[in-house]
C-alpha cells in the first residue's frame, strides 16, 4: 500500500508555510509602536518646517529609487544665512517623508540591498521629527508659526 503522507511530505508540508511567512515579514519594518499615530498627526498638520543641512536633506529624502503615491515628498527649500536650509512640507509631504525614513531607519529591505536597512542618518532625522510630533497635543491656528525641528550637526557637537 501506497500512502501520500510520507515523513519528508510531511516535512515538505511544514516547511513551505514557515519559509512563505520568512519571506513575508523579511520585507517589513520594525516600526516604531506609535508609527501610525506619528503619521495621522503629520497629516493633519497644514505645514512643516525641517531646518537642516543641505546633504543631510539630499540623502534622506532622495526618491530616486523610490516611487508611489504614499513616497511622493514635494517641498520648498529655502537657504538660509546660516548655510542650512529650511525645508517646508506639507503635512502629507511630511507623512509620506516619515514612511521614507521608517523604512530607511527601521529595516526595511529592497532588492538592490538584499540587506535591512538601518540608515544612521534616517534614524536621527526620523527621532528628531518624531519629538516635535509627539510634543503636538493640537493642530496649530492658522495664526502660529508652523511647527520645525532644527536637525544641526553643530546641535550635536555641542552635546558631546
Amino acid at each position: 500500500m501506497i500512502t501520500f503522507f510520507t515523513p519528508r511530505r510531511i516535512a515538505a508540508g511544514l516547511m513551505l508555510p514557515a519559509l512563505a511567512l520568512g519571506f513575508l515579514t523579511g520585507c517589513t519594518t520594525d516600526s516604531p509602536p506609535q508609527h501610525s499615530e506619528r503619521l495621522q498627526r503629520a497629516a493633519g498638520l497644514k505645514e512643516f518646517h525641517v531646518v537642516t543641512t543641505k546633504e543631510l536633506w539630499k540623502k534622506t529624502s532622495d526618491q530616486g529609487s523610490r516611487d508611489g503615491a504614499d513616497l511622493e515628498i514635494s517641498s520648498t527649500t529655502t537657504d538660509l544665512e546660516t548655510g542650512l536650509v529650511q525645508v517646508e512640507l506639507t503635512g502629507v509631504s511630511l507623512a509620506n517623508y516619515l514612511r521614507v525614513l521608517d523604512y530607511m531607519a527601521h529595516g526595511g529591505t529592497d532588492s538592490t540591498t538584499f540587506g535591512r536597512h538601518r540608515q544612521a542618518e534616517s534614524i536621527r532625522m526620523y527621532d528628531e521629527i518624531s519629538g516635535v510630533l509627539d510634543g503636538i497635543k493640537k493642530r496649530p491656528a492658522g495664526s502660529e508659526p508652523p511647527p520645525k525641528v532644527v536637525v544641526d550637526n553643530a546641535f550635536v557637537d555641542a552635546k558631546r
